[in-house]
């Protein structure tokens, strides 16, 4: 549709301007913008890691974007050229966060074949590197309502459900997919609790293990049985 313009000239006369079509709106920025030269690199870095430093603090309700540029000692201007909002932003926080536990867990398990020792290492280096980054999983727990963010959170947990489904299928699961998204939960639940107590909890770590050393080919068939209920007496 065209849309009318109205000029007034010296004489203060309205007149009907020639007839304009609206300008079309540019296409939203990207949520991430890469930055391409070493300063841009360090800057977006040191952005990310005054993220880290607020959201440790103050959690999701502290991470405000005037929060991080002055962690950061950034003028805020510069926080919107690597990032298109607080939203973007929050998501790198994600993604560094998974990057690096996935990197971690990784350099654990690369040398060990499928099976209950490669889960056990895996389990160890993934709680370790969540303590490391206490600030990113707590948020990570708070932003889980967020459609956008759920979306990709819940892509990432597949990912390390994916690393651990051959090691379950070696022991003899018979859904090793399945098995492995609810062993990923089991190891997410026991982050969150070392999260609230700050510390390695070696109590959660042993029945995690146990979990493991459990599931053994007998075990697993099991699984698909029906159990049987005592009559009453």
């Amino acid at each position: 549709m065209f849309r009318q313009r109205w000029r007034v000239p010296a004489g203060g006369v309205y007149r009907r301007a020639v007839p304009v079509r609206p300008r079309r709106r540019s296409t939203p920025p990207t949520a991430t913008r890469e930055a391409v030269t070493p300063g841009g690199q360090r800057t977006r870095q040191a952005l990310v890691d005054a993220g880290i430093a607020v959201a440790e603090r103050g959690g999701l309700a502290g991470l405000s974007v005037n929060a991080v540029v002055a962690e950061a000692g950034l003028a805020k201007g510069t926080f919107y050229v690597h990032f298109a909002d607080r939203g973007a932003f929050i998501d790198a926080l994600h993604l560094q966060f998974y990057a690096r536990v996935g990197d971690a867990v990784a350099h654990a398990v690369e040398h060990l074949a499928p099976g209950p020792l490669r889960l056990a290492r895996g389990i160890d280096a993934y709680l370790d590197a969540c303590l490391v980054d206490r600030g990113i999983k707590a948020l990570l727990l708070e932003t889980r309502s967020d459609a956008h963010l759920t979306t990709t959170i819940a892509e990432r947990e597949r990912l390390f459900a994916h690393l651990a489904a051959p090691s379950l299928k070696t022991m003899g699961w018979q859904d090793p997919d399945i098995a492995a998204r609810l062993f990923v939960a089991m190891t997410f639940e026991a982050a969150l609790a070392e999260l609230e107590a700050g510390r390695r909890l070696p109590t959660v770590r042993r029945t995690l293990e146990r979990f493991v050393a459990s599931a053994t080919p007998a075990s697993a068939s099991m699984a698909g049985r029906t159990p049987r209920h005592r009559r009453p007496s």
